[in-house]
């Protein structure tokens, strides 16, 4: 767009004028200050500038809404409809406003000296084609001093910034009244409809300073401005985000505003042109009647006008519609392009014109996001000019028409580019191989919906990126290039030099439309002519590079290719070096073997290197040329050491360095082992294969060829000093009389001379020390000579592999096929052990806490004497879990690690591995590893393992039952005082407690029971608890599924009368039991569910009195206890039964005092004594209520002794028993 005039191609926006913060001039506004026109009214005003931190800010926050530089797009330039930007210029306080009419022309007076008055004429715009001064006068289409007043010299909104100060300054006052309506008055006879806004910057608020506000309505009332669009105030401000919001919402308020200035020029151009054009007469009396501009001429005015103010509107699909029907005006069988002859300079001013309307309908579409239909106008519109210059103009065989098709291939690409589409837009994770759609990869953009709805589009339609137009650019210019050295030299004369016929005959043949003249373009002397070879190198560096950032890498490899074979013909030998060098280094043409491109490619640098005297790079490219084409690769040289002293006799030191594939070689280098697994201390064979594969009488020597393995160690193979042997198609020559000494290189020599069509096999052995992955790390192949030398470093293992190996077959060299992939790698697995584990004493099953023993026993099956060390560990479990121990057998410490020493061949030795179960039921593993090491060997550490499986259980499952029993003692009084003397003595009530165990065995084998302990598992704070022996249980032998029932009683005292809170206990049972009579005993912990003792509750116990003789009447003894510090009131009420007859009350109401028990009594004869077999002990079950008058709360019977029963719903039974 370069070529066009600037104010043609900028994007509208609306000129927004900043007056009073300093006069800040760009190169944009000096440009246009050069073509003004005669000023017209002029803005001045007396008020300083304002100056200070806050303007600054002020003006930086402008700077921000300024979108001059942002993309041509709807995102960052919205409509009117959201948040418009604006195009800044800052001034002074004095401005000069174009004229709106010309000047009237200067008339003859009459013959009496008066003026005639019809000769007075209608005044028109400087730039209107009627106005004899403009410089389109008087059938010019239009002039780039008309957008460029626009632009940046006719406002949409002037806004004026003044500063107030706090106080009583009535002379400030009035100088800001005067300098406002100055600047309205000047204003308003310009002519022109600009907006005016005044902005009074305050240095204190109103808030703090009341008189402002009166000051305020004085400026408002004396400048009729309205308060909320042409007065803002600004209190003081000193973050940026304050003055931004300030800056935001006084644009939003001026925003309609400039919208509606734009429209009222739209609406005068669309009366103007309803009209017809203008009215009166088209011509002066001084233009000696030429010819004037036609209608379809004025309506491309009107119509382009009407686009301008629409875009300043950012109403882009309005401007692209009134540019649409400009193009058609001016391409019509009326129009300007076709009823003006195309040697007059107007028809190139209404072809450059066009172009610069046919650029904003491209612009206008891809703003709307229109992308094929930008395509299609594109295209379109090539169409059609070239068609105008084929009929009407000189044709499009001419370099002109190539110099247009390149500006417009170049246009569409900056349009691409100013657009910023989303879909256009590079991204470096993906290349076009691996994408499944280019649209992915910012390739083409996608057709719009209702395009792609109806027609099927060829690719071409799609808009691709940038590059792709570019790459057009070059072609045009490449073509432009061609025409331009054909022109005859007669043409190339300066035309001073030149017959007047030869003048006109160039006038007539050649176009110079935005091109140069012939004898400019093409010169006889070659100096100062148009560069070619200058433009195509831009417009392709620029493509190439949108190319790569898209991942076409090809596509800008081909292009630099291009170019660079353009800068060689054209003699640039430094440029094409330049050029094809990065190409050459990084082509993909190397690896996907096309060669039709990557030859020419190498024979340009190899060229180029000689020339720039590049002799590195001549080397490196000749080895490559001598893979693909040797037959030119040499010039028929017979070594390459004598073609290299041929083409560089002066340089001794020519260096070539490259990895893998980054250079083609004509050597080829393939590794294998023979084997997949090995073991430590074996050989194992490897084949070292080279082959050469370009065909010719060429041999290369080698100087050295270094394998390096993983391992840290490499094999160095050097050329050995032996006659020159004849070459063979293959050869498979055997290094295993070279033994390998074990240290890190490994030195072997050979004959490493090759021959074209060459193929030659090393085997050698190397021995292993390490186990794991062994793998080629890379190898190196090392060309030297007094003039060169080359290092090719594969590191590719892909490339090193091979799955043949060579095997002499009687006399005969075969190939056999490996029987695996990986052929540069081998696994070393650690040498088979020898040294055997025996596990004694293992059992089924194991129990918690149980102390184990193993016996380990090690035996020796290797040839000679073996030293061992053991050692025991803890696998499978993050539990903290005591770990294993060797037992020591002179009684010191025991440790894990045992040193069993020096085990003698077929000999054994047997050790006692303890083990401490845990506590809880849990699955882990013991593990012995045995190192050990060969008295012969010492270097080589062999190991066995094993595991020892422990899945703990728990041998015994217990279940209690906890209740109440009868303290027989009496309690303590708070009538005797001896009680509570004694500091240490607990004061509390004492209670007597009953816990029974039911101990199932869950042991596959009878468990011997020793002992049942009851202990405390935490110290009780509150109270004295103390616990008797088992009860009811002796030792024994415990099965499977068989049941010990031991009881406990407990005895618990509160430390004082005034703690009333239940006491909480927490227990343990400890089992102790062995599996057998001499074998150790085990303590087991059974946790015992935490007890709560209710030290303050009432209760009733129950006790029966036992009877001499079986006639003799039950006795039952009922006891109220109330342990709490209030009366308690109980009724208490015996029910009748017919099992029995009883004697005592009926129902009974006890009044029973704090810290005391009562007792009933009650004797019961039973009716019948049935002594049988099956019940040996009868049993009553009486009922008595004994209820809580206070809370009506009944209160439950527990058994207080031996003879009574409470069953599990609660009910009390009195056990029979016969006297002695």
């Amino acid at each position: 767009m370069e070529a066009y005039p600037t104010a043609y191609t900028a994007h509208e926006l609306p000129l927004l004028i900043l007056s009073g913060l300093g006069d800040r001039p760009n190169a944009e506004t000096s440009n246009q200050q050069a073509h003004r026109q005669d000023s017209g009214a002029r803005l001045v005003t007396a008020s300083a500038e304002c100056t200070g931190d806050r303007s600054k800010l002020l003006l930086e926050q402008f700077s921000k809404q300024d979108g001059n530089r942002e993309a041509w797009n709807a995102q960052t330039l919205p409509g009117p409809q959201a948040h418009l930007r604006y195009r800044l210029r800052t001034i002074g306080r004095n401005y000069n406003l174009p004229p709106r009419k010309a000047a009237p022309l200067p008339q003859s007076p009459s013959a009496e000296g008066f003026q005639s008055p019809q000769a007075v004429r209608e005044l028109h715009s400087p730039l209107s084609p009627l106005s004899p001064g403009s410089p389109i006068y008087p059938d010019g289409v239009f002039t780039p001093l008309w957008l460029a007043k626009h632009q940046w010299q006719v406002p949409a909104v002037f806004l004026a910034f003044f500063e107030l100060s706090s106080g009583d300054d009535t002379a400030q006052n009035e100088q800001i009244q005067i300098d406002i309506n100055a600047i309205r008055t000047a204003l308003a006879r310009s002519g022109f409809k600009s907006r005016f806004a005044a902005v009074l910057m305050s240095d204190r608020s109103i808030l703090h300073a009341p008189e402002l506000e009166d000051r305020l309505s004085a400026i408002r009332r004396a400048t009729t401005l309205d308060p909320k669009t042409g007065l803002f105030f600004m209190p003081p401000m000193t973050s940026q985000a304050e003055i931004g919001t300030f800056v935001q919402s006084m644009l939003a308020t001026l925003q309609p505003l400039a919208v509606e200035y734009y429209r009222d020029l739209t609406k005068h151009a669309r009366r103007k042109k309803a009209r017809g054009g203008p009215s009166g007469p088209l011509t002066s009396p001084v233009d000696g009647g030429a010819h004037a501009l036609s209608t379809p001429g004025w309506n491309v005015r009107y119509e382009f006008k009407q686009g301008v103010y629409a875009e300043f509107r950012q109403e882009m699909d309005v401007a692209e519609r009134h540019y649409s029907d400009a193009i058609d005006n001016l391409f019509n069988a009326e129009g300007i392009l076709e009823t003006t002859p195309s040697w007059s300079p107007r028809w190139d001013e209404a072809r450059l014109l066009c172009d610069v309307i046919a650029l904003r309908v491209v612009r206008c579409q891809l703003w709307s996001g229109l992308t094929t239909s930008a395509t299609r106008s594109w295209s379109n519109y090539r169409a059609r000019v070239k068609d105008l210059v084929d009929r009407r103009g000189k044709g499009s065989q001419t370099y002109s028409w190539d110099a247009w098709e390149s500006r417009w291939a170049e246009i569409m690409a900056q349009l691409i580019r100013r657009a910023a589409l989303s879909s256009l837009q590079p991204t470096n994770t993906q290349t076009v191989e691996e994408s499944v759609e280019l649209t992915k990869v910012g390739i083409y953009a996608m057709p719009e919906k209702a395009v792609s709805a109806s027609d099927r589009l060829p690719p071409f339609q799609m808009l691709h990126h940038p590059g792709y137009w570019l790459r057009l650019a070059v072609y045009s210019t490449r073509a432009r290039r061609e025409k331009a050295m054909a022109i005859p030299e007669e043409d190339c004369v300066p035309p001073g030099q030149s017959p007047a016929s030869a003048v006109a005959y160039r006038a007539k043949s050649y176009d110079t439309y935005l091109v140069l003249d012939p004898h400019e373009e093409h010169p006889l002397a070659r100096t100062n002519a148009f560069d070619h070879v200058a433009e195509i190198t831009r417009l392709a560096d620029s493509a190439a590079k949108e190319f790569a950032a898209r991942g076409q890498v090809r596509a800008s490899e081909r292009l630099k290719l291009e170019l660079s074979q353009l800068q060689a013909n054209a003699g640039l030998f430094e440029q094409a070096m330049s050029t094809a060098l990065p190409v050459w280094e990084e082509c993909s043409w190397r690896e996907t073997d096309w060669d039709e491109l990557f030859v020419p490619l190498l024979l340009l640098v190899q060229e180029c290197a000689v020339r720039c005297g590049n002799a590195d790079a001549h080397l490196a490219v000749t080895l490559e040329l001598m893979k693909l084409r040797p037959d030119v690769a040499l010039d028929e040289l017979p070594s390459l050491a004598e073609f290299m002293g041929v083409k560089w006799p002066n340089h001794e030191d020519i260096t070539v360095h490259f990895e893998n594939n980054q250079r083609l070689s004509p050597l080829v280098a393939r590794f294998a082992f023979c084997d997949a697994e090995t073991f430590v201390g074996e050989y194992v064979e490897c084949q070292l294969s080279l082959s050469m594969i370009a065909v010719h009488r060429l041999r290369i020597a080698i100087s050295s060829i270094q394998v390096n393995l993983s391992n840290g160690r490499s094999v160095l193979m050097t050329q050995k000093d032996e006659p020159k042997r004849e070459a063979g198609s293959e050869a498979l020559i055997d290094l295993s009389e070279m033994q390998d000494p074990g240290n890190d290189c490994m030195a072997l020599e050979a004959d490493l001379s090759m021959a074209g069509g060459e193929r030659r096999t090393f085997s050698f052995y190397l021995s292993i020390r390490e186990t794991g992955l062994m793998r080629v790390e890379d190898v190196t192949l090392m060309i030297k000579s007094p003039r060169f030398s080359i290092e090719h470093k594969i590191t590719d293992l892909h490339d090193l592999q091979t799955r043949q190996t060579q095997v002499h077959n009687d006399g005969t060299i075969e190939s056999r096929e490996l029987p695996f992939s990986n052929t540069t790698m081998v696994t070393v697995h650690p040498k088979p052990p020898k040294v055997q584990i025996v596990l004694n004493g293992l059992r089924k099953h194991y129990y918690t806490d149980e102390h184990l023993a193993f016996g380990i026993q090690m035996i020796n099956q290797e040839e000679e004497e073996v030293q061992v060390t053991a050692i025991a560990s803890l696998i499978g479990s993050d539990a903290d879990l005591p770990g294993p121990v060797w037992q020591s057998e002179d009684g010191g410490n025991e440790n894990s690690t045992l040193n069993a020493g020096t085990i003698a061949a077929a000999a054994s030795q047997t050790s006692i591995l303890l083990v401490n179960a845990a506590s809880t039921i849990i699955e882990y593993t013991i593990r012995v590893e045995i190192s050990y090491i060969l008295l012969s060997d010492p270097h080589t550490h062999l190991s066995k393992t094993a595991n020892i499986e422990l899945n703990l259980s728990a041998p015994f499952e217990a279940k209690f039952n906890f209740g109440p029993l009868l303290f027989v003692d009496p309690w303590p009084s708070y009538f005797d005082g001896s009680v509570g003397m004694d500091e240490e003595e607990p004061e509390g009530i004492p209670q007597k407690w009953r816990l029974g165990a039911l101990i199932h065995s869950q042991a596959t084998e009878g468990l011997s029971i020793k002992s049942i302990k009851l202990r405390k598992a935490e110290d009780v704070v509150d109270a004295v608890c103390s616990f008797s022996a088992a009860e009811g249980f002796d030792e024994q032998v415990l099965r499977q599924n068989e049941v010990a029932r031991p009881t406990f009683e407990l005895l618990s005292k509160k430390l004082s009368f005034e703690d009333r809170r239940p006491t909480s206990v927490e227990l343990m049972l400890d089992v102790e039991w062995c599996r057998q009579a001499d074998s150790p005993t085990v303590i087991t912990g059974i946790i015992v569910p935490k007890l709560s003792l209710p030290t303050s509750e009432p209760r009733v116990l129950c006790t029966v009195i036992e009877r001499k003789a079986d006639d003799d009447p039950i006795t039952l003894r009922y006891h109220l206890e109330n342990p709490s510090n209030h009366f308690l009131t109980f009724a208490a009420t015996m029910e009748a039964n017919d099992d029995f007859a009883f004697s005592g009350p009926k129902y009974r109401t006890l009044s029973v005092a704090p810290l005391s028990r009562v007792h009933l009594t009650y004797h019961f004869l039973v009716h019948s004594d049935s002594s049988s077999t099956e019940h040996p002990l009868e049993r009553v079950s009486p009922v008595l209520q004994v209820v809580d008058s206070y809370y009506n709360r009944p209160l439950r019977i527990h058994s207080g002794g031996a003879g009574v029963q409470v069953d599990e719903k609660g009910r009390l039974h009195i056990l029979l028993q016969k006297g002695e």
